[in-house]
């Protein structure tokens, strides 16, 4: 448990340095430097509430400045594990990247500075970047000499939090950049997948797609495009493969062009889109995709299938339909039915698996295919038409 103890028997003094009011503020009296090519602060451990409820004041070491202070103008003094710690970590961070050279083969076996990544779907302003440089410890103990390193130096004091956690790895970074670059790739994608059903559903659809051999070469294709997804679909219920699986489902789609320009759909997510409203097939069977027209950063391939883009403006619709005459005791009625996907369900995350109606508390934040079917009459005109075959 925490100790006090008293060391001089003189009252305590108030402190009366300026108080900081925003992060910004912060910044600029902790580390002008830092401050002056800042465009802006994206994010920070210190939320904005801190500044309106606590006092805090900048400072370019507030461990020593804080105990230095404490000491000469009769101030009490508190100091967590982490204070220390920091302390020691951002002294040898200066030291290390000072005899980098000296120290590699110590801590490292390659030459120059090597590219860690890590991939986050989201935005600038919505992923967490705390998370992400924790994350990058990992990569940076996957890629060092000592087994011990991550261990060492990240916190695991009785007072540890996760911004002290994270504080650790960005000193982790700042310490191993001499032979490290640090990348934080941010796409669209999909926060969570929740696959209903039980694991034998996917195995049986997978099973189904041999019969597509059977109906020709367009078929045959179209199987060996499923193939690896449906496969991919059944070792998402694998808790062993979870990395593999975020891979994948980090991989459903790619958009690229845009502006004034068309905009085309990547990812395995167009092995639905192999065929047009009109049965034309919209993959190059010969090359085994369509032209990326140089991006080669946007093909995707699972299992040495390569998967095709398509125009956004030529998605195929997800629905059938089907005329047919009714005879409704003597009289006749010419209708259509169609059947599929036919719409987007909107429901709150919080709501019960199976998506009921969750519009009475949390955000609609989750979609889901609308699958349903609806049977209308033709319109006179439409219905002489259809009757002629015209």
């Amino acid at each position: 448990m925490p100790v006090t103890f008293k060391v001089a028997d003189h009252a305590s003094s108030p402190y009366s340095h300026q108080k900081a009011t925003s992060s910004e503020t912060l910044l600029q009296s902790t580390s002008p430097r830092d401050a002056s090519a800042a465009k802006q602060i994206i994010q920070s451990s210190i939320s904005p509430s801190t500044f309106s409820t606590t006092h805090l004041v900048s400072s370019h070491n507030g461990f020593v400045r804080a105990a230095f202070s404490a000491y000469s103008g009769h101030h009490h003094l508190a100091i967590r594990p982490e204070d220390i710690w920091f302390a020691i970590l951002s002294q040898l961070n200066f030291y290390i990247n000072a005899n980098a050279e000296a120290l590699r083969s110590h801590f490292v076996a390659h030459q120059g500075q090597k590219e860690l990544k890590v991939r986050e779907v989201g935005s600038i302003h919505s992923v967490d970047f705390g998370a992400l440089a924790r994350r990058m410890t990992g990569l940076i103990q996957d890629n060092v000499k000592d087994p011990d390193l991550r261990d060492w130096l990240m916190p695991s004091f009785s007072t540890t939090t996760v911004d002290d956690r994270t504080t650790a790895a960005v000193l982790m970074m700042g310490t191993m950049q001499a032979y490290f670059s640090y990348k934080c790739c941010l796409q669209c994608g999909i926060p969570s997948v929740t696959l209903l059903g039980e694991r034998e559903d996917y195995e049986d659809i997978l099973h189904r797609l041999d019969k597509l051999a059977e109906l020709g070469a367009e078929t045959t294709t179209f199987g060996e495009l499923l193939r690896p997804v449906l496969r991919n679909f059944v070792a998402s219920f694998d808790e062993a493969k979870e990395a593999d699986t975020r891979d994948f489902w980090s991989r459903i789609a790619h958009r690229s062009g845009g502006g004034s320009g068309p905009s085309y759909l990547g990812g395995w997510l167009t092995a639905f889109c192999f065929w047009d409203a009109n049965g034309k097939c919209m993959y190059d069977l010969r090359r085994g995709r369509n032209s990326w027209m140089g991006d080669e950063r946007a093909e995707l391939f699972l299992d040495g299938v390569g998967y095709h883009r398509v125009d956004t403006s030529d998605i195929p619709p997800g629905f059938a339909s089907v005329p047919v005459l009714v005879d409704d005791n003597g009289t006749e009625y010419h209708t259509k039915m169609i059947a599929g996907s036919l719409g987007i369900k909107v429901s709150s995350s919080n709501a019960s698996e199976g998506g009921d109606d969750a519009e009475g508390e949390g955000k609609l934040d989750s979609l889901q295919s609308l699958s349903g079917w609806m049977m209308y009459e033709l319109k006179e005109k439409v219905a002489w038409t259809t009757k002629r075959g015209e």
